[in-house]
């Protein structure tokens, strides 16, 4: 039961909160706001985002009354994928897969935002730091996730279809699939110290009442 427990603690910790807390939940206010735009480039994509954000965090929750899971938040076969696996660990590989798609909609859009929406006068290094982050956090969300989701859902398919891929005992192997988890953990990383980065040179320059730094060598 604790490793249920510290499994969604991580996992909560990490696909929910502190990936999208930054980049998604304070972006979506300050970005349009730096930009002096009314809204985001594509609206219902960010609502889209929104909602498969909710699902994947339910799909999270669900696992409590499915049996848990006690893999740890990284999921890792052959432990978490052997045959006696039900109901929970399938939960969370999709809930991981759907959220994934939230992380990935909004890196499109705030790239598409920034390209499409600066007012005119602004060029890309009158941009403040913040949207730089927001900007470089993007890209990030966009090339790297996509091989998370692709990973996790090899991983269902491994679970349901014995493949091959992941299991030693189907001719698999375990490391290739921490191999791909973090081709994505390890820029997750900076999906969640950028836009803080960001904060920073925004917050402390402006109370103290003075221009940034090396603006171009931070941007």
């Amino acid at each position: 039961a604790s490793n249920q427990l510290f499994t969604l603690h991580g996992a909560v910790r990490v696909f929910l909160f502190v990936i999208p807390g930054i980049p998604a939940a304070l972006g979506n206010f300050v970005h349009p706001l730096q930009l002096g735009a009314k809204d985001v480039a594509f609206p219902r994509v960010n609502l889209l985002s929104f909602w498969l954000f909710a699902l994947g965090s339910a799909l999270f929750v669900a696992t409590l009354v499915a049996g848990g899971v006690d893999t740890g938040w990284t999921l890792y076969p052959p432990y978490s994928l052997e045959g006696s696996r039900g109901l929970g660990i399938l939960l969370a590989l999709t809930g991981v897969f759907v959220a994934g798609f939230s992380s990935i909609l909004t890196g499109l859009n705030f790239i598409a935002t920034i390209h499409t929406m600066r007012p005119p006068g602004m060029g890309w290094f009158g941009l403040p730091l913040f949207l730089w982050a927001l900007y470089a956090t993007a890209i990030i969300q966009i090339v790297a996730t996509p091989v998370l989701g692709i990973t996790v859902a090899l991983g269902f398919m491994e679970r349901l279809f014995h493949l091959g891929l992941f299991m030693p005992e189907y001719g698999g192997d375990p490391v290739l699939f921490q191999h791909f988890f973090w081709f994505y953990s390890h820029p997750a990383v900076y999906i969640m110290i950028l836009p803080a980065m960001g904060i920073v040179s925004e917050v402390v320059s402006v109370f103290s009442r003075k221009p940034i730094f090396g603006y171009r060598f931070i941007a």
